[in-house]
């Protein structure tokens, strides 16, 4: 009896085997792979930055992997090219375009800066581009933008594509006249079932969600992934977050490549039939890379004609003032120098201007770069400010001020909403409970039936990325018509050297 069982088994384990090696060989004949190549949140990046990124430098790279990969490599890119540094800026992005399209991108989706400017200069920018935009999501006057979905055949697999945008773009961005967000996850799976019809191998997923989440509703990608079953690789960007190691979810890889171009995300695909069998993926750095020839001679009169004006010096910095650690915007969690350099900027233009002034406050997700220590140039400033904000004043009782700074303290940390404030602001947070603990202005605490005026961008002031919840009781909102950009430059001028400095103005 036991030699029975025994033999039996053996047999049930053999048969196992041979089911196993023949899947192995008959997979061994069609896997096939693909090199997946993606960037997101480029944000204008022509020209590197502390040896970082650079359009040209990133062609080189990419050239290379042409050469060492050839037909196997599927380009993408998560959106939000436009808005960063002043070449880009001047120009409307074309010569990201041309970048973009002398690498060869397969397939592009849209960000949310792609609405900072208004949407003529979104379709003139499509217009321009040889390769197509993927988006599942949203819609102009009633029609889609772009493409809803693509099939592109690589190496012999037939990829399926769609792009998703965060419908908080309806709330973080100026330009969405006549533009409509639909839900990202009922969008995701319209988009996968038509693509799954359509016999596809792979598909990936290029979104602009990020992993952050700014409200409990928000969806990132992770929660895109857990909510659509289907999805193989979701490319994502928003968030500029850096990883080293891709996430899971429900089975969907995700990726993501920082911002300004100084990673591209490289991953191998090994595909056979029924779906991937293997996923190698890592950032590669574009750091110290010499710039493409041709692409940089392509550039070069942009460039040129952005230099003329953007190396004249406003001043200097007697030491950097610090954005950056372990490659995420320390802005956003807490107060930096920079923060404290521009809110301070914006107070003291709004004197000038002989207005009423209490105290400033803006949003860390509108300073892009830090100050690097030593002369200080236009160029620089409009690096680290790139969106064209102009200064406002709004004038609110004291307890709206309270209530604007209870809802500051809801905010996830790595959030754009994350303020910045000016000297006269003391506050401290409470982030276990995500309560206000202690606020003052001007050393005194907050007079509830008192008006008071606060400088900030015209952003934050028409209640975007979050505010509106803050901001809801408004009485009066002043224009100055003055660019914050403006109004740094006037402030470094004004003092002609500065220094980095924290102060304890926020406290968590």
């Amino acid at each position: 009896m036991f030699l029975d069982r025994f033999r039996s088994m053996c047999y049930r384990c053999l048969a196992g085997w041979i089911f196993v090696a023949l899947l192995m060989v008959a997979c061994g004949r069609e896997e096939r792979t693909v090199v997946l190549l993606h960037t997101n949140d480029s944000h204008g990046s022509i020209l590197p930055v502390n040896g970082f990124g650079g359009m040209a430098e990133r062609a080189t790279v990419i050239d290379s992997l042409r050469k060492l990969y050839q037909d196997k490599i599927l380009l993408l890119d998560a959106g939000d090219f436009n808005t960063g540094q002043a070449v880009s800026n001047m120009f409307c992005a074309r010569p990201d375009i041309l970048a973009y399209n002398y690498m060869g991108y397969d397939a592009v989706t849209l960000g949310n800066h792609e609405f900072d400017q208004p949407i003529d200069t979104l379709l003139q920018q499509m217009n321009w581009a040889n390769f197509p935009f993927v988006i599942s999501n949203v819609s102009y006057k009633g029609e889609p933008l772009g493409t809803e979905t693509l099939v592109k055949k690589v190496n012999g697999v037939r990829i399926g594509l769609f792009g998703i945008l965060t419908k908080a773009t309806a709330q973080i961005s100026v330009n969405v006249q006549n533009v409509a967000f639909t839900d990202e996850v009922e969008a995701a799976r319209k988009a996968v079932k038509k693509l799954q019809q359509q016999n596809v191998d792979l598909i990936i997923g290029m979104v602009h969600l990020g992993f952050t989440e700014s409200t409990s509703e928000y969806i990132t990608s992770q929660k895109l992934a857990a909510a659509v079953e289907g999805i193989d690789i979701l490319v994502d960007g928003h968030s500029h977050s850096y990883i080293e190691k891709p996430l899971k979810i429900n089975g969907t890889w995700i990726v993501t490549a920082n911002q300004s171009g100084r990673f591209i995300g490289e991953g191998k695909v090994k595909v056979c039939k029924g779906g991937i069998v293997s996923f190698d993926w890592k950032p590669l750095p574009v750091n110290n890379i010499s710039p493409h020839n041709f692409l940089k001679t392509v550039l070069q009169p942009y460039v040129d004609a952005a230099n003329k004006d953007l190396q004249t010096v406003i001043g200097e910095a007697d030491d950097t003032f610090v954005l950056f650690r372990n490659k995420e915007n320390l802005g956003r969690y807490r107060e930096v120098a920079l923060g404290n350099l521009l809110t301070d900027a914006l107070k003291w233009k709004t004197e000038q201007l002989h207005l009423n002034v209490d105290f400033a406050l803006t949003n860390s997700g509108g300073i892009r770069e830090e100050l690097a220590q030593g002369k200080i140039t236009k160029g620089d400033i409009l690096s680290i400010l790139p969106f064209g904000n102009e200064l406002e004043v709004v004038a609110m009782k004291g307890e709206d001020v309270v209530k604007l700074f209870d809802f500051l303290a809801t905010v996830e940390l790595g959030s754009g909403t994350f303020p910045q404030v000016s000297e006269e602001v003391r506050v401290v947070f409470n982030q276990d409970d995500k309560t206000l603990k202690s606020l003052t202005i001007g050393g005194d605490p907050v007079d509830r039936e008192r008006i008071y005026y606060m400088a900030t961008c015209d952003y934050v002031a028409a209640g975007k990325d979050g505010y509106s919840a803050g901001l809801s009781n408004v009485m009066d909102r002043q224009k100055t018509s003055v660019l914050i950009a403006e109004a740094l430059m006037e402030y470094i001028q004004h003092l002609e050297k500065v220094s980095p400095k924290i102060e304890g103005r926020i406290k968590l």
